[in-house]
């Protein structure tokens, strides 16, 4: 049976290989570990085998996590759907959150960002596909549009939009 740094090793090998086609080398390419139904101790092997980022899921089981400093040494990534109702205790516990799939839930995460003072990192979800059972922005446009509250372009963002996820 490989071990977890086994495993990563043969992972950063393939991410070598497949970089070094592109004329780019494996050091241009994050590897996040979805850490979901991992205990803290397996994500501390993780992070120290080298992963770059974890990813979680889930808010209660990242909030246990979190509590048992099972992510020290490697940056946190809120991966999949964040429920409105999970934004606070997601929000500034995170260094990124990859999927933020509506104008409702952005508005919600730089409301709780500013509230602390913080810039939340973000990546946007978007419906390249425009499919109606799919989630995400309809249109990269629409990631633009001025938010539903009379003041927001009065102060500096508490959201940084870093890139888009499609």
């Amino acid at each position: 049976m490989s071990t977890i740094a086994e495993n990563i090793a043969a992972i950063r090998a393939r991410i070598d290989a497949a970089a070094r086609q592109t004329g780019r080398t494996g050091a241009d390419i994050t590897l996040v570990a979805a850490t979901k139904m991992n205990d803290a101790a397996r994500v501390r092997e993780a992070v120290a085998a080298g992963i770059d980022a974890c990813g979680e899921n889930r808010v209660q089981e990242m909030t246990e996590k979190l509590a048992q400093d099972a992510y020290t040494g490697a940056p946190l990534h809120f991966i999949g759907h964040l429920q409105t109702n999970k934004v606070r205790q997601v929000v500034g516990k995170v260094d990124l959150i990859q999927s933020v799939d509506s104008p409702e839930l952005l508005a919600m995460i730089e409301k709780r960002a500013a509230g602390q003072g913080i810039v939340q990192d973000i990546l946007l979800e978007v419906n390249i596909g425009g499919e109606a059972a799919k989630s995400g922005w309809m249109s990269l446009w629409a990631a633009w549009t001025p938010p539903p509250c009379r003041n927001c372009w009065k102060r500096p963002p508490a959201a940084r939009i870093f890139a888009c996820a499609a």
